[in-house]
């Protein structure tokens, strides 16, 4: 479970990133929740030095309290070193300084939907990545191969063969579409074409006239008619439902 704090100091704009976060979350390859919104610096504090799961913290530069963001962030990493903080602030003119605080991202208001879903994905797949390895053994050959599902961007079907496109490379082993998707992590990997299964966490964009899926890095995938429909009830958004 990975969980999200809110700090704002105003309530207003804390229950508007808390709508936009409740259309974004659901649609991501991880279990979350909104565990705290508060505008009060303090109470953010005392829920990092209580004992939970892996935390993201979304806050506000500008309080109205002797603490600033900058303040709480240093704050909850002595307390809680593997946090992530997004920075969401109307002033651009101090992100040099969150970058020097060790902010994941800084989102600048206002912000589009799209540019808070894509920093919300990063760190969703950043800490993803920070978790223990999920293993997939493959066998090319003579040569066993154990891959972490979480780095492969996409596997490829050509006949009785599949080939795994990896970070650190691609590798090919015969297999059938079929067995190994029973072998991938569901929550991560959706086949999007009779050929093609695509990992969620590289998930960027989807143009459905020239049915194609974009991953990170500027991969792009073919997509079917059924696939079309597939993401619809997975819950993905696609462009045109913001």
């Amino acid at each position: 479970m990975i969980h999200f704090v809110l700090c704002d100091d105003n309530s207003l704009h804390n229950r508007t990133l808390c709508s936009h976060l409740n259309r974004i979350l659901p649609q991501l390859p991880a279990k979350t929740d909104i565990a705290l919104m508060t505008t009060d610096p303090n109470e953010v504090i005392r829920y990092a030095q209580s004992a939970h799961e892996q935390t993201v913290y979304m806050l506000d530069l500008v309080l109205e309290q002797p603490l600033s963001g900058l303040d709480v962030c240093r704050a909850v990493l002595q307390a809680d070193p593997s946090a992530y903080i997004l920075y969401v602030s109307a002033y651009a003119e101090y992100a040099m300084d969150c970058c020097q605080s060790h902010a994941f991202d800084f989102i600048l208001k206002p912000y589009t939907l799209q540019r808070l879903e894509m920093a919300v994905r990063d760190v969703v797949r950043q800490a993803l990545r920070a978790k223990p390895a999920v293993p997939l053994q493959v066998t090319s050959g003579t040569i066993i191969s154990v891959l972490d599902q979480r780095e492969i961007y996409y596997v490829r079907s050509q006949r009785e063969y599949v080939t795994a496109f990896h970070t650190t490379g691609n590798i090919t082993w015969r297999e059938s579409m079929v067995h190994l998707q029973q072998r991938l992590n569901a929550a991560w990997f959706l086949r999007i074409h009779k050929s093609f299964i695509m990992n969620r966490l590289y998930f960027q964009s989807i143009d459905l006239y020239m049915h194609e899926v974009t991953l990170r890095g500027g991969m792009v995938l073919p997509l079917s008619r059924t696939a079309c429909h597939l993401f619809k009830k997975e819950g993905i958004q696609l462009p045109g439902d913001y």
